[in-house]
């Protein structure tokens, strides 16, 4: 049953505290809106839930928004999430599918232009799943209801003799004798009620779901007909590319565009100004510059590089990553930061204690760093400015562009193409605020281009932190206390302003909140004031909270004399005491966590003899997106005359995320984020000098490469029926770097507590 890709996990028996997943009822006004669409079709509309910003009051959805059944049988849903190499297109579509008993070849996919009747298009927080999984099962057993009414009134039979199979409507009396696709009767079935509780499906009777299917964009991506944002072609499109400011901050004192428009096929010279210091992500922030537009890529190139421009030195010329650490370090250093959560009191246990563990972990700035660099194609007609933006958020993006250019929302059209990755970058909306002002300039439509080079240099980076962890044990070894600091330069700065509140509760998600048992605990978050502008990175905060909190946890095992496992599942024993921030009415199941942590044990060998030279690491991210998973590594340490390399040959993973809805869409989740986590643990740094990104490309911002990558990666899941469905595009990646950090522990008796991880030569 298992490969080294991994397998489905029997499901446990119920019992572990958790809630049961609430069901969601339609009705006729909210979630079902269902039309004859003008070819003759039939459509049929829900209103997802929201979760990120809304336009007040929206308007009902419009015909053909969400779901369309042609009179030829060929069904198209419209996903209104960006799809970036996440396979969301594919696992929404088989929720309508499953439902409506549709023939699965004739389902086809589009995503739609932003309209604030869908009422959430964002894609982010491993959100787009668990949103959607009921809405749209609901969506397609109305359909599947309506379409055997309308059946049974043709046929003058009753409902109950009609079932729907493979696109059809048969009588089961008959033997199949009798039947008509769904396209001819979608005349019909418009006139039928809506149901307001439609059947849901049960399990046992899935076809579609739970089952691995080829996804809906991959023949298009193998024979190059995928069309990403650098695809976009419209006639007399012209190009444009940005000398940004290197130096953070910078703003044009002059310059010489003589050279740059000597070259042939050079049409303008654009300056951009910059966005007011101050101003935050939705208020349009770019860091201005100088566009070059030309006919053509090349001439927009050359005519960038001999622009003459001298910059006038901003407010952050004195940043560096040395001070950075220094600042950082100070800042635990003093006590008064602010509290995020106290339990008891750790400060006297501390202070009374003989022996006290101590460790100070340190994570770097990271870029995102996307296959498909930052790009918009933009047209400005006189009256409407129309976007072809690879963005996460088209709402935020129209938003922002209408308040940089004073245009009502109603005159910015965003149409989303697919996505050569996000993970988090895409959410800012920098890239299309600056195609809508070079085109606002032009007659002509305009494709702004980032180069690697825009791309590493003008990110908004992971940022860089420093977690101070100090503990001391009881007489079992189980820590009696524990006090967290952390320092760090809030992504809530950068996206909302000084204005933002909840800081360190966010900032500290993960660790602050973490789920082991310790009686006596305190968290506590000092903000380091940057002008690195800063971002959502793939799992956010959890990437730098969990490498601190499950290394700590390793070294309190090793200072106790226990397995780290058994440690870890000992302290399993209760809910913590601070839920995650984001999820008020969600609560941690420690039983759930256990049964992670003892499937990845089993699968992984863990304690069983290996090859010489080779330890397994253990980590785990409870809770992550309201998943659980626990990972392990198995490394080695390769030595050679004058350095030290970390091999990972093998990584297990067991996840508890509720249901799987598409197998090898959640292998492949998993298999993502373990190479993009390997990559940040043993590569990626993004160091700061003089104010100023000092990396600009691959060769001095390194990412994982093949032959580095392990050969083994499996997904172990759990199913839970009976639980809510669940993220699972982030959790995966944050236990990735202190799994690999407390195997080269194990190998060599180093401790390693920065990343990226490096061994001493």
């Amino acid at each position: 049953m298992s490969d080294d890709r991994g397998q489905h996990a029997a499901s446990p028996p119920r019992g572990d505290g958790e809630r049961s997943a609430p069901t969601v009822e339609l009705d006729r006004r909210g979630f079902l809106r269902i039309v004859a669409s003008a070819t003759g079709g039939f459509a049929l509309a829900t209103q997802l839930p929201r979760v990120a910003r809304a336009e007040d009051a929206p308007a009902p959805p419009a015909p053909s928004l969400y779901v369309r059944i042609d009179p030829d049988n060929r069904i198209t849903l419209a996903i209104p999430k960006s799809e970036m190499g996440q396979g969301v297109r594919t696992s929404l579509a088989m929720l309508i599918a499953e439902e409506l008993e549709a023939d699965w070849s004739q389902i086809s996919v589009e995503t739609p232009t932003f309209d604030p009747r869908y009422l959430d298009q964002g894609t982010g927080g491993s959100s787009s799943i668990w949103l959607a999984f009921e809405p749209l099962r609901q969506v397609g057993a109305a359909m599947r209801e309506m379409l055997i009414a309308a059946a049974a009134a043709r046929w003058k039979l009753p409902a109950s003799r009609l079932h729907a199979a493979g696109g059809y409507i048969v009588d089961v009396d008959r033997a199949g004798a009798r039947r008509a696709s769904f396209g001819e009767l979608v005349a019909d079935a418009v006139r039928q009620p809506i149901p307001v509780r439609p059947a849901l499906k049960p399990r046992e009777r899935w076809k579609l779901l739970g089952k691995d299917h080829v996804g809906k964009d991959v023949t298009d991506i193998v024979h190059g007909r995928a069309r990403y944002g650098l695809d976009q072609r419209l006639p007399g499109m012209l190009y444009a590319t940005i000398e940004r400011p290197r130096e953070l901050g910078a703003t044009i004192e002059a310059f010489d565009a003589t050279a740059a428009l000597a070259v042939p096929g050079v049409e303008r010279v654009v300056p951009l100004a910059p966005t007011t210091p101050g101003l935050t992500l939705l208020d349009a922030r770019v860091a201005g510059g100088i566009a070059v537009v030309a006919r053509h890529t090349w001439a927009a190139l050359e005519g960038r590089r001999r622009l003459r421009i001298r910059w006038r030195s901003g407010p952050h010329v004195h940043e560096s990553t040395a001070g950075h650490r220094r600042d950082m370090a100070a800042a635990l250093d003093r006590t008064g930061g602010e509290t995020i959560h106290r339990a008891g009191d750790p400060d006297a246990q501390l202070t009374a204690a003989a022996t006290v563990l101590r460790a100070d972990y340190e994570v770097p700035f990271l870029a995102h760093a996307t296959l498909e660099p930052m790009n918009c194609t933009a047209h400005w007609d006189g009256a409407r400015m129309t976007l072809w933006s690879p963005t996460q958020d088209p709402e935020l993006a129209r938003s922002a562009v209408a308040t940089r250019l004073g245009l009502p929302l109603a005159q910015v059209t965003v149409h989303i193409p697919l996505l050569g990755g996000g993970f988090g970058r895409r959410i800012n909306a920098d890239f299309s605020v600056e195609a809508a002002l070079v085109a606002h300039q032009l007659a002509a439509p305009v494709q702004v281009m980032w180069t690697r080079e825009d791309d590493i240099t003008h990110d908004f980076y992971r940022p860089c932190a420093r977690h101070r962890l100090e503990a001391c044990l009881d007489g079992r070894g189980d820590p009696l206390a524990l006090r967290h600091r952390l320092c760090d330069p809030a992504i809530g700065i950068t996206t909302e302003g000084d204005g933002a509140g909840n800081i360190g509760a966010f900032e500290s998600n993960g660790i602050a909140n973490a789920f082991y048992r310790v009686p006596h605990r305190a968290s506590e978050y000092t903000l380091l004031r940057s002008g690195v502008p800063r971002g959502y990175w793939r799992a956010v905060n959890t990437t730098h909270t969990t490498f601190a909190i499950e290394s700590f946890v390793d070294e309190l095992a090793v200072a106790a004399r226990r397995d780290p496992l058994a440690y870890r599942l000992a302290l399993l024993d209760r809910p913590p005491q601070l839920r995650p921030p984001g999820t008020p009415a969600a609560i941690f199941a420690p039983a759930r966590m256990k049964r992670c942590l003892e499937l990845v044990a089993s699968k992984a060998g863990w304690g069983q003899p290996l090859a010489a030279g080779r330890a397994l690491g253990l980590a785990c991210s409870g809770f992550d997106h309201m998943s659980y998973v626990a990972m392990i590594i198995e490394a080695s340490v390769e030595r050679s005359a004058d350095a030290h390399r970390i091999a990972v040959h093998r990584v297990v993973c067991a996840v508890d995320c509720g249901t799987v809805v598409h197998p090898d869409g959640a292998r492949a989740q998993i298999e993502g984020a373990v190479i993009q986590g390997l990559s940040a643990a043993l590569h990626e740094r993004i160091t700061i000098a003089a104010g100023r990104v000092v990396e600009s490309n691959f060769h001095d911002y390194p990412v994982l490469r093949m032959h580095h990558a392990p050969a083994v990666i499996e997904a172990h899941f759990i199913e839970r029926p009976e639980v809510p469905v669940t993220g699972l595009g982030e959790p995966a990646l944050p236990p990735i770097a202190p799994a690999l950090a407390n195997a080269v522990h194990r190998i060599t008796g180093h401790r390693l507590r920065e990343l990226p991880l490096r061994l001493p030569a």
